[in-house]
């Protein structure tokens, strides 16, 4: 039995004797990096399932066709109103009455303009409303819109309606100092059209004071027979302050450059129309010319914008008319109040 073992133990001994010795492995960072990416391999060897693209919600044509403007679909189903006229059914009516116009609607939609100047509006319980605009309108006559601004601020502040703009009353404007209120910047004839248009809204100054409600009673005609007996006040500033403040719907301003730039440009008129021109072109838009004279606005930015205005330069005279206009109409809102 011993001798057994003994051969047993001696045989395995003479094979470990036979084997190489074994080499040490080190581990080099090019081992590491080969291990790395062997292991990588082995997981991107692994098939993972495929998951189904989803479907889009609106499938696209794979070539788009031409656009096609659908005046109709356009035209924005609000519910608005701009006196007593619902925005969006006047909008159709006028796209079916004069395709240009209505082309124009279908492109720019419901313009923001449009329900901006209906802030007075919704301040109809604050007092002196229309004179105030009136006011307003007289001091940025001739004078760029910084200009104007900073001018009237400083009327608001000498009459103690800086912080209050309910302050600037008939009252306040007669009651001022003259001097202190020319030196807001108050040419002499200003501030006698703010003296007389405060006359003309003061009960004890005048035997027929005008009034928001009396101005609110009078049809369009009416309004501009009286406004424009006041000195300072003529058929511009009355067919604005009847469009902003009192949002009468069918108002034409044909003394107006925009109204009229944006005629030419929309009807591909080589020469600025005359005020006639425009009034034909209109005739079309009764009942809701005020409306369509925005969207003519509208046409007369583009044409600023795009550098494609039609037709010749214009004089100095009417270049800078229209730049106040735009500037004094630009900035309608309300003074700040506390």
């Amino acid at each position: 039995m011993r001798r057994t073992l003994a051969g047993v133990v001696k045989t395995c001994v003479r094979a470990s004797l036979s084997l190489p010795s074994p080499t040490p492995i080190r581990a080099s960072a090019t081992s590491r990096g080969d291990h790395s990416k062997r292991h990588g391999a082995f997981l991107g060897s692994l098939e993972m399932p495929k998951r189904k693209p989803l479907a889009p919600a609106t499938p696209s044509p794979v070539k788009p066709g031409p656009r096609t403007v659908r005046v109709e679909a356009a035209v924005p189903a609000v519910d608005g109103t701009f006196g007593d006229v619902v925005v969006a059914d006047a909008l159709r009516e006028l796209s079916t009455r004069d395709p240009k116009l209505g082309e124009l609607i279908a492109r720019c939609g419901e313009l923001p303009r449009i329900f901006a100047c209906q802030e007075a509006r919704r301040a109809k319980h604050e007092p002196n409303r229309a004179f105030r605009s009136l006011a307003r309108a007289i001091v940025f006559q001739q004078l760029n819109g910084t200009a104007a601004a900073t001018i009237f601020g400083r009327v608001l502040r000498c009459v103690g309606a800086e912080d209050d703009v309910l302050a600037l009353t008939p009252d306040a404007i007669i009651d001022a100092d003259e001097a202190a209120m020319r030196a807001c910047g108050l040419s002499q004839r200003k501030h006698e059209y703010l003296v007389g248009l405060a006359r003309a809204f003061h009960p004890a100054h005048s035997d027929f004071p005008f009034s928001d409600e009396s101005l609110e009673a009078m049809d369009d005609t009416a309004v501009m027979s009286a406004l424009v007996a006041l000195r300072g006040v003529g058929p511009w500033s009355v067919h604005m302050f009847q469009m902003f403040y009192l949002n009468r719907p069918d108002v034409l301003p044909t003394k107006d450059f925009g109204v009229r730039k944006g005629v030419m440009r929309l009807y591909g008129l080589r020469d600025m129309p005359s005020e006639a021109k425009v009034e034909e072109i209109a005739e079309r838009w009764r009942p809701h010319r005020t409306l369509a004279s925005m969207y003519m606005w509208q046409a007369a930015d583009e044409g600023k914008s795009s550098g494609q205005m039609q037709g010749g330069d214009v004089g100095k005279g009417e270049k800078g008319k229209a730049k106040k206009e735009e500037d004094h109409w630009a900035g309608t809102k309300k003074a700040k109040k506390r």
